[in-house]
């Protein structure tokens, strides 16, 4: 019987989760723009934090900040923070039939060994992503004990269901360097598929209303394909599907992430922060005390990812993570890619992020208390309005998703609306964001789309 010929355009969480399931199953090419590093993986993807040669130079229309995507195999779990968080079992509930949080619950458990609380019925104790909670740092005990003392909870399992509080980041690092997939599933998948780093795709090849294979390289070779699998990434592959004429409906709408603000103090010692500089500690609280309006405070090294800062620089983030604010992804008139995050474009998300910066504004001052930090005295959110600063001051959290949502741009078997043989299996598919980082939720949404692919092929 001949095997199926399957496309995945983009090697990031997605792409590789999916190549994983359906490797053996049929012929899978790869195709990644950017480099594959090899394996062992070098160093520097194991522990660096700024990559602007594996960078797709993405920009926010409304702000004019950089947007850091990976472009390189494993996307963005190459270059972020390595954030294991899955979010809370509520957020998934909009997500429907099919994509709830019981739904997507096999597949966090088959991915996952974690370290502390594998024996949990909630967690996975062999799978290939490793997750660990690292020791806590001066200023992660510091930061601890201002949680604590401003009336929070201590929370061991940031990723049992339903919990809060102050802790330990769950990270996917393995001897302190990032686990992601390029790490832990690319070497899965390599000896078993056709991967083709360096390689850009140029469109989709559709005739008669099906796909048939996907031109790469300004046109110099078409890959014939039984099903294309887009898997680059909520601002790429709405890109992917335009360039194809494709005619998919809301194609880049909906596109949400977390907006997110950096609260700079200085610590008072250098080591105290390159101690434990990522990854060390986090808090989840409610907003104005509701529990299921959720914002998270993630303390960091400044200087991880701008060495111009002093390295005793100690940026406390804030992010609001239940948002209604939706951009989009669009092409600008000389045809190249516009994202617009639209971040606080919504009332309710400006008023909400205000109550948790002077909730953040209130740790910080107990940490300072302690001596162990100081303010600026310019602090910004201790000058003027503070709604306007934070229009002002709104980053990303890198968390980009939905801008080819379920039930939008693909039905609930990930089949791109209006064309037969283009599945998307990736973070844009998410029909809103979850109130966690969707590092692990994408690798999730890549094991369940290639068991999906299995069942529509009949293999």
């Amino acid at each position: 019987m001949t095997r199926p010929r399957i496309v995945i355009v983009g090697g990031g969480n997605g792409g590789l989760l999916a190549a994983h399931r359906l490797a053996d199953h049929a012929d899978v090419t790869i195709l990644e723009a950017g480099v594959d590093p090899g394996d062992p993986v070098p160093y520097e993807f194991l522990h660096e934090h700024a990559f602007p040669e594996h960078d797709w130079e993405y920009t926010n229309e409304d702000s004019g900040h950089h947007l850091v995507r990976g472009r390189v195999l494993g996307g963005g779990s190459s270059v972020n923070a390595a954030a294991g968080s899955r979010g809370q079992p509520a957020g998934f509930e909009a997500w429907g039939e099919g994509w709830r949080w019981d739904d997507l619950q096999p597949a966090m458990r088959a991915l996952e060994t974690d370290e502390q609380f594998g024996s949990e019925p909630y967690h996975g104790d062999s799978g290939p992503i490793r997750i660990t909670r690292l020791e806590p740092g001066p200023l992660d005990l510091a930061f601890y004990e201002a949680s604590r003392s401003l009336g929070h909870e201590a929370c061991p399992d940031h990723n049992a269901p339903g919990t809060q509080g102050y802790g330990p980041w769950p990270t996917n690092r393995v001897d302190g360097g990032r686990w992601g997939a390029l790490a832990a599933i690319a070497p899965l998948v390599r000896d078993r598929v056709t991967l083709r780093p360096s390689t850009v795709v140029d469109r989709i090849v559709v005739e008669d209303g099906r796909a048939v294979g996907v031109e790469v390289d300004g046109g110099e070779e078409i890959i014939p394909a039984d099903l294309v699998i887009v898997s680059a990434g909520a601002y790429g592959s709405p890109e992917v599907l335009w360039r194809s004429g494709i005619d998919a409906p809301q194609i880049g709408e909906g596109l949400q992430d977390h907006p997110w603000v950096m609260m700079n103090v200085l610590a008072r010692d250098e080591d105290d922060v390159m101690a434990r500089p990522v990854s060390g500690s986090l808090l989840r609280a409610g907003v104005a005390d509701d529990p299921s309006d959720e914002f998270q405070v993630f303390p960091f090294s400044t200087w991880l990812y701008d060495r111009s800062a002093p390295r005793n620089s100690y940026s406390v983030s804030v992010a609001l993570m239940q948002p209604e604010s939706r951009g989009r992804v669009f092409q600008g008139a000389d045809g190249g890619t516009r994202i617009s995050l639209a971040h606080l474009k919504e009332q309710t998300d400006l008023d909400r992020m205000a109550v948790a910066v002077s909730r953040t504004a209130e740790l910080i001052d107990a940490m300072a208390e302690t001596g162990i930090v100081t303010v600026p005295d310019d602090a910004w959110w201790k000058q003027g309005d503070l709604k306007e600063s934070l229009r002002e001051r709104v980053e990303t959290y890198n968390h980009p998703v939905a801008s080819c949502g379920i039930d939008r741009t693909v039905d609930r078997r990930l089949n791109v609306i209006g064309v037969e043989g283009v599945k998307v299996i990736d973070a844009s598919v998410m029909p809103r964001i979850p109130d966690g980082g969707p590092n692990l939720v994408t690798m999730a949404i890549g094991w369940i789309g290639g068991g999906i692919v299995l069942e529509d092929l009949g293999l």
